[in-house]
C-alpha cells in the first residue's frame, strides 16, 4: 500500500517548523475592516431608504403643486389618455385652464409643469408622461427657454428643480437624468429628502412632528376633486399703485437682455426630436406678461425665433402686440417683479384663444371624446362643462330653466340656473347663437330677463341685468351670467338683448 504523497510546503514554517494553521477571514485586519465599512454603509443606505420612503424629512407638501400634478397624472392615466400634454413652469400652470380646454375641444388635456424650472426639466417631464400616455398634440411654453446652466444653479432654482426631480417617478429615467440636471456633489440631495432636510432636527422640528403624524395615519382626507394640474394664484389684476410705478419707473424687463443657452438650445432640440419620433405634434406657447413690463420684446422674440424656426412648428405668442387688447390689466398678477403670472381671469382668455388656435390653426384630429358617456361623467359640472354642454336631466343642483326661449328680439338657446354652494351663490347662465349676434360688439352688449321666481311661497318677477361673458369663448354660443343669491328661478318671462 503506498503512501500518501504531499506537495512540498515552499512557504515560511513557524518556529516549531511546522506549517502555520490558514488564518481565520474575521482575523485579517483589512478584510475586517472593508467588511464593517460594508456593514455601516448598507446600514446608513437602509435608514436613509427608510426614512425617505417613510417621508420623516418630507418638506411641507400642502403647497407641492408638482408632486400634486404627478400624483394626479398617474391617477388620471390609469384609465384616460391625455390628448393634449402641456408642459412648462408656472407660467403656464397657472396661465391656462386644463379643464376648460378639455371641455371646449371635447378631448382630455393636462398641465405637467413645475415652479421655477427649465426647459431640461420640461424634457425629462416629457419623457417619463410619454410612458404613460399617447398625446396628439405637446404644448411647450417658452419661458423656461432661458439662460440657464444645469450645473450652476442658484439656491431657489435648485430648490425648485430637487422638487421637480422628486416628484417624479420612473427610476430608470431619474438615474439618467441625474448627471444631466446636477453637478456632482448635488446627486445626494436630489435623491434624498433625509439628506437635504436632516437639518430639520435643529430647525423645524415642527415638520417633523407632522411628518409623524402623517405616517401614522392622522392625515385628513382630501375631496377626489378632479385635478389636471391647474393652479390658481391670483384673483386680482394689476391695482393703480403698482400701474404707477410703471409710469414713473418704465418696464422691468429688457427684452435685448434675453439670451438662451447651449443647454437650453440642445433640450429643445431632444424634445422636438422625442416629438417627432412618436408621431405626436407639437407647438409653442408663450404666456403673456402685461405689456408695459417688458420693454424691447422685438429683439426677445428674434433671439427666440433664431432657435425656434428652424423646427418649422407653430408657436403662439401672446406676448405679441397683437394681443395687447385682449389682455387688459385685469389679466396680470399685481407685481412689479420680473417674474408676473397670469390672473384667472387672463388664464381663462388664454385658455380660450389656445383652444381656437389648436382647432383653426393645428392640422390634428383630436379623438372627439364628447361623444363618449364616460368623459360626460368625467367632467361633468366642472370648470367650463355647462358653458359647452347641457345639463343632465338627472342633476338634482344644476337645472335648465328654458330652452329655446324667444324674447322681444333674441332667441335664448338655453337658460341655466348653476349651483355655487361653495359661495352660498347661484349662477344664471344663458347661451345665444354666435351667428344671430354676428358683427356686434359683444363686449358693450348687455341682456335684460324678467325672471319668474318664487319668495316666501310666492310666485314674484324679477327684473335683472347679465353681462357678456368675454372669458369663455366659446366657438358657437355667446354666455351671458349673472350670480345670483341662491333663490329658486322657475322661469324666463320675457326679455330683450342691447347691442
Amino acid at each position: 500500500m503506498s503512501k500518501k504523497q504531499h506537495k512540498p510546503f515552499k512557504g515560511k514554517k513557524n518556529k516549531n517548523n511546522t506549517e502555520p494553521k490558514e488564518q481565520h477571514p474575521y482575523k485579517k485586519p483589512l478584510l475586517r475592516a472593508t467588511l464593517k465599512s460594508v456593514f455601516f454603509i448598507s446600514v446608513l443606505l437602509i435608514g436613509l431608504f427608510y426614512s425617505d420612503y417613510k417621508g420623516y424629512f418630507n418638506p411641507n407638501q400642502a403647497n407641492n403643486h408638482t408632486l400634486k400634478k404627478w400624483d394626479w397624472f398617474y391617477k388620471f392615466t390609469k384609465k384616460n389618455n391625455v390628448d393634449i400634454l402641456l408642459l412648462g413652469n408656472s407660467h403656464l400652470y397657472s396661465g391656462i385652464n386644463p379643464k376648460n380646454l378639455s371641455a371646449t375641444l371635447g378631448a382630455n388635456s393636462f398641465i405637467i409643469a413645475s415652479q421655477g424650472t427649465n426647459i431640461s426639466d420640461t424634457y425629462f417631464g416629457l419623457k417619463e408622461a410619454l410612458r404613460s400616455c399617447e398625446p396628439k398634440l405637446v404644448i411647450i411654453e417658452t419661458f423656461g427657454i432661458n439662460n440657464f446652466n444645469p450645473y450652476d444653479l442658484k439656491e431657489g432654482s435648485l430648490t425648485d428643480q430637487f422638487k421637480s426631480f422628486s416628484a417624479r417617478r420612473n427610476i430608470i429615467d431619474k438615474a439618467d437624468a441625474t448627471p444631466l440636471l446636477f453637478s456632482p456633489e448635488n446627486y445626494p440631495y436630489a435623491w434624498s429628502n433625509t439628506i437635504r432636510n436632516h437639518d430639520f432636527i435643529f430647525t423645524n422640528k415642527q415638520q417633523l412632528e407632522k411628518n409623524k403624524k402623517l405616517i401614522d395615519g392622522k392625515k385628513k382626507k382630501e375631496k377626489d376633486k378632479l385635478y389636471l394640474g391647474r393652479f390658481v394664484r391670483f384673483t386680482k389684476g394689476l391695482q393703480d399703485s403698482v400701474l404707477n410705478i410703471y409710469k414713473e419707473s418704465g418696464a422691468p424687463i429688457d427684452g435685448t437682455d434675453y439670451k438662451y443657452s447651449k443647454y437650453a438650445e440642445k433640450y429643445v432640440n431632444k424634445i422636438v426630436s422625442l416629438c417627432e419620433k412618436k408621431d405626436i405634434e407639437i407647438m409653442f406657447l408663450t404666456i403673456p406678461m402685461y405689456s408695459k413690463h417688458v420693454a424691447n420684446y422685438a429683439p426677445w422674440k428674434k433671439e427666440l425665433n433664431k432657435l425656434l424656426k428652424p423646427f418649422n412648428k407653430k408657436w403662439l405668442d401672446f406676448q405679441e402686440k397683437e394681443f395687447d387688447a385682449s389682455f387688459p390689466t385685469i389679466c396680470f398678477e399685481n407685481t412689479y417683479s420680473s417674474n408676473q403670472h397670469l390672473t384667472l381671469q387672463g388664464s381663462l382668455i388664454a385658455t380660450y384663444k389656445l383652444a381656437d388656435f389648436i382647432r383653426d390653426d393645428l392640422a390634428i384630429n383630436l379623438p372627439k371624446r364628447n361623444k363618449e358617456d364616460n368623459w360626460h361623467r368625467l367632467f361633468y359640472a366642472e370648470e367650463g362643462y355647462f358653458e359647452n354642454f347641457p345639463v343632465s336631466p338627472n342633476d338634482t343642483k344644476n337645472y335648465s330653466i328654458s330652452k329655446n326661449k324667444k324674447i322681444q328680439n333674441i332667441e335664448l338657446n338655453d337658460v341655466l340656473l348653476i349651483d355655487d354652494s361653495k359661495n352660498k351663490r347661484k349662477k344664471l347662465l344663458v347661451k345665444i347663437d354666435r351667428k344671430k349676434l354676428q358683427g356686434k360688439d359683444l363686449k358693450k352688449s348687455t341682456l335684460i330677463l324678467v325672471i319668474k321666481v318664487m319668495e316666501n311661497n310666492k310666485e314674484l318677477n324679477a327684473k335683472i341685468q347679465l353681462e357678456y361673458d368675454g372669458l369663455h369663448e366659446t366657438p358657437d354660443k355667446a354666455i351671458y351670467q349673472r350670480m345670483l343669491m341662491p333663490i329658486d328661478v322657475i322661469d324666463v318671462v320675457d326679455g330683450i338683448i342691447y347691442l
